[in-house]
């Protein structure tokens, strides 16, 4: 049921893009950090590169593909996690219960089922504990190596991952005390051995420098100027409760309640109180339950939480949650009441997959990048806060804005689109999600030459088109057209009233197509282009790229000015009702529609004139 939402249910996350098209690019030959920006550490699209060489697709199948090619990667993950359990001294039948809850927690594999460098971290750190369980100097060493390269992996595992290492030297779990063996120093070597390579990697292909700047320095200043979330660490821990800080609604409802989710989180805090109260005589379970605690403290100081920030949560939660099954299921009776538990807990959880997904957003999204692969030419630039054009050039040097970027540019620590670029060198398309809409809005010159320059085919995918408002007091207009083509004019009284002149930036906001045959062309105004004055040619008037137009109104009453390319009937087109491309609605019950696609409309008397 997690593969069938992976492939038809579940909207693509932002991250998954970013990652895709990362690594995407390190496979067509390109360095990280040197030949384009991003503010993760690079192993995951190192390690799944070879598999973006077989993936041609420039749409949702392409992320599609990263996640089922991510699969074996959690297979991995649950193997390391069940023999750690038996290491620790934990049954078989609280291992399988306790995997059991884990697949069929949404807490987990919600997040799971992404293409994202956490699972690779928490593969490689579960990996490196499994490792030091052993007490010897060549899993020492192997150790370390492992816990080097999920830093690498995921950054934010850095924290978790010191504490690892100084507290393996701290504790000796083989004899109970506090003072740990020489063969831990093993762990060290590891550790200096694999940074040392990845060192000389990143100097030899002159990327050591870009490295420091965007994943350090530039990562910090995000986080200091970031506005703090209160409770953003108790919101995402109380969810699988039903229970919720953000998100409007009840404060509980029983739709949201996970209930696997919720026994991991419940047997796994009772787990390690027991595990934590054996101090004076330091285990393996002391030593988990001390690394679970502080991988928990460091998210909490974190100032937003997303789901994703809880795979190595859930995961570290496994052994506790498991003792206390295997301590509850020593009576048959109760055993048997477990396994009634488990089996509803998973029935619960197919029906929230099949039931409550977002399928209508994965279909919008898809038919988004569609669209602008198909109306773009190859090497063309797109602008946009995500990424969605996977097969074309980003505009922009940050080619996804996520806050970092935003408070970047807004503090005038790295530069921002530079109007004058764009007027040389045009954007094909903009696709308006809601980081590039927030990111137009904070930079109102860029937002308010984009809106003049683009026009809304859908309401996401923006394409090369003039507008303005002009009135007697300020009667003219002037653009740089941003492409070449043949341009159908409608200038009159009746559109100086349209919303998209009061709120261009509106991100989300519904309203009526407009079939442009039916748009009138009444209103009295003259043209000029580069300085010479043009006559309409049947309502249209041909542009260069980089053409100066001018539109200059003779009349005494406002006129809106719209200029549309090609011959597309429909503009301002919109996605069905309650659906955006970054899948912000609340998900709720309904009849799966599996394989649903989303189409033009075709153009009625209903839309607007």
């Amino acid at each position: 049921m997690r593969l069938v939402q992976a492939t038809w249910l579940q909207p693509l996350n932002w991250d998954e893009i970013e990652f895709f098209r990362a690594t995407n690019w390190v496979w067509r030959g390109l360095v990280p950090f040197r030949d384009f920006w991003e503010h993760h550490t690079p192993l995951q699209w190192f390690l799944f590169a070879p598999v973006a060489a077989f993936v041609k697709g420039h749409s949702t199948n392409a992320i599609i593909a990263m996640r089922w090619a991510q699969v074996p990667l959690w297979l991995l993950t649950f193997w390391i996690a069940m023999r750690w359990m038996r290491d620790l001294g934990i049954g078989r039948f609280a291992r399988w219960a306790t995997l059991a809850l884990a697949i069929s927690s949404t807490l987990l594999m919600l997040p799971a089922i992404e293409y994202r460098v956490d699972v690779l971290g928490c593969t490689l750190y579960l990996g490196g504990l499994l490792l030091l369980q052993r007490l010897d100097r060549r899993a020492a060493f192997l150790a370390g190596v492992l816990f080097c390269l999920a830093g690498f992996a995921n950054l934010r595992l850095g924290p978790l991952l010191a504490i690892t290492v100084l507290l393996n030297r701290v504790v000796n779990r083989r004899d109970r005390k506090w003072g740990g063996p020489a063969t831990a120093n093993w762990v060290f070597a590891g550790v200096i051995a694999m940074l040392a390579l990845a060192g000389i990697y990143f100097a030899a292909t002159h990327s050591l420098e870009p490295l420091f700047r965007h994943v350090w320095y530039e990562n910090y200043l995000g986080d200091k100027f970031a506005p703090r979330i209160p409770l953003a660490f108790v919101h995402r821990l109380i969810l699988p409760f039903g229970l919720r800080v953000y998100g409007g609604g009840s404060f509980w409802d029983w739709e949201r309640v996970d209930l696997s989710g919720a026994m991991i989180l419940l047997l796994g805090f009772i787990g390690i109180g027991r595990a934590l109260a054996r101090w004076r005589a330091p285990d393996q379970m002391f030593f988990a339950a001390s690394l679970q605690i502080t991988s928990m403290l460091f998210i909490a100081t974190m100032k937003f939480v997303y789901h994703y920030h809880f795979l190595i949560v859930v995961l570290m939660m496994l052994p506790f949650a498991a003792a206390e099954i295997e301590r509850f299921a020593m009576a048959a009776v109760r055993r048997r009441l477990l396994i009634g538990y488990v089996a509803v807990a998973a029935i619960a959880s197919a029906v929230i997959v099949l039931f409550r997904g977002k399928e209508r957003d994965f279909a919008y999204q898809d038919l988004i990048m569609r669209e602008v692969h198909r109306r773009t030419a190859a090497g063309a630039r797109v602008f946009d806060g995500v990424g969605w054009a996977l097969r074309r050039e980003p505009a922009y040097r940050f080619w996804f804005l996520p806050d970092l970027v935003r408070q970047l540019v807004y503090h005038r620590h790295v530069d921002g689109v530079r109007i004058s670029d764009w007027q040389r060198n045009p954007p094909a398309a903009i696709i308006t999600d809601r980081n590039s809409a927030v990111f137009l809005a904070q930079n109102p010159e860029l937002g308010i030459h984009t809106t003049r320059h683009y026009l809304p085919l859908w309401r996401n995918l923006w394409l090369p088109g003039l507008s303005a408002r002009i009135t007697p007091q300020s009667p003219t207009a002037e653009w740089v057209a941003p492409a070449d083509g043949r341009f159908r004019v409608a200038a009159s009284r009746a559109l100086a009233g349209d919303p998209w002149f009061r709120q261009p930036l509106a991100y989300g906001v519904a309203r009526a197509p407009i079939e442009v045959s039916r748009l009138p062309n009444d209103a009295a105004m003259t043209w000029t282009v580069n300085g010479a004055m043009v006559e309409l040619s049947a309502g249209r008037i041909t542009l260069r790229k980089g053409d100066r137009v001018r539109a200059t109104l003779s009349g005494d009453a406002p006129a809106g000015v719209m200029l549309f390319p090609g011959d597309d009937s429909l503009w301002f087109m919109q996605p069905p009702a309650g659906v955006t491309i970054d899948s912000e609605g609340a998900r709720f019950y309904h009849r799966p529609e599996i394989g649903y696609r989303i189409s033009a409309p075709t153009p009625t008397s209903s839309a607007r004139p």
